[in-house]
């Protein structure tokens, strides 16, 4: 493992309330993700993949548990510092693609970094 890992979970456990009913989507995952990795989540429909991704982009909360990325909690920041957050660290390739049809695929993943007005945009 990392000894200073891009993203970091921590028991992070992940509980729905379906009908009165908990579903537990996610137990205590623990994982460290270095920077200089490729990860590929897999597993089979309903089985979280899409739950975790939410998670570490901040865009949902877990039940229990911690996630840090770049050693940083996500725990008690605001809507605007996941924003931050998400617009400078946190990217994502949808299944479905959600492309632009006039671009290609290059330039339609070159686009939230130059909307960023970053000079290096191009060459990340």
């Amino acid at each position: 493992m990392s000894s200073n890992p891009r993203i970091e979970l921590r028991k992070l456990t992940k509980v729905f309330n379906s009908g009165g009913a908990d579903l537990r989507v996610l137990t205590e995952v623990d994982l460290q993700i270095a920077a200089e990795e490729s990860v590929a989540i897999l597993g089979p429909s309903g089985s979280g993949k899409s739950t975790l991704l939410a998670l570490i982009a901040g865009l949902d909360k877990p039940t229990s548990g911690e996630i840090l990325v770049d050693g940083k909690s996500l725990y008690g920041l605001t809507e605007s510092d996941l924003a931050l957050l998400r617009r400078h660290k946190i990217g994502f390739v949808f299944q479905s693609f959600q492309l632009l049809p006039n671009m290609t695929a290059l330039e339609n993943v070159q686009l939230p970094l130059e909307l960023l007005a970053d000079p290096l945009a191009r060459d990340r």
